[in-house]
């Protein structure tokens, strides 16, 4: 999945408030921010002049929610992140779990633009604004990963997984960790994990094979209908 996708992902539920007003209270989401998406969904170029325009025009947070989006769609992730980063920082961007999902996402785009450090400095300030927040460790195990910090995408995606926000690519992620701490049986069991959502999943299967020369055999096999083993 990439980085564009997440983030229309993430911003499709949760976008940063509308600047507030006498009559609009600042966590009210802006109208006109589900029509910049979805002209950027249509037309990336045509969506990141109209988002630009927009945000000169005064459209405050959720303008440059947009236009971060537009950015990183354009290929110019290192900005995108920038944009993100400027937009935690504004008074209207929303509560802290609000800044906290807007610097998880710029860690993200830190991602896209391989400045691995940036993005660690900036999942970290992501924690700060919201301790609690575990979802937030999702991005996280993908930033210790891109530093290979196993032990802390291990710990990392547990944590993720024992609140319930566990996925795929984070069960892959712990496999990879524990393979690399060569702890290869529980690499095996977050591989099965893996399979049993999706078994075709090509991350999965590679890893299944790195581990079968390692003498675990994985003789497993699923259905994607109903994760069951045959």
């Amino acid at each position: 999945m990439n980085v564009l996708f997440l983030l229309l992902m993430m911003a499709s539920t949760q976008s940063p408030a509308a600047p507030s007003g006498a009559d609009q209270p600042p966590t009210e989401r802006d109208p006109r921010y589900d029509d910049c998406i979805a002209l950027l969904d249509e037309d990336k170029d045509i969506g990141r002049i109209a988002a630009r325009q927009w945000f000169a025009d005064g459209g405050g947070a959720a303008a440059l929610h947009c236009l971060a989006l537009a950015d990183l769609a354009a290929g110019y992730p290192k900005l995108a992140a920038l944009r993100l980063e400027e937009l935690a920082k504004r008074h209207d961007a929303g509560d802290h779990a609000v800044r906290a999902r807007i610097l998880s996402q710029s860690a993200q785009a830190w991602l896209e633009a391989e400045e691995t450090t940036h993005a660690e400095q900036a999942i970290e300030a992501a924690f700060a604004q919201a301790p609690e927040a575990v979802e937030l460790e999702l991005t996280a195990a993908k930033v210790y990963a891109a530093n290979e910090r196993w032990q802390a995408v291990v710990d990392a995606v547990t944590r993720a997984e024992n609140a319930g926000f566990a996925e795929i690519e984070t069960y892959i992620l712990r496999a990879k960790g524990y393979m690399a701490l060569t702890n290869f049986h529980a690499a095996a069991e977050d591989v099965v994990r893996a399979l049993k959502i999706d078994p075709f999943d090509i991350d999965a299967l590679v890893l299944r094979g790195e581990l079968k020369q390692r003498g675990i055999v994985i003789n497993a096999n699923y259905r994607r209908v109903d994760g069951a083993e045959n």
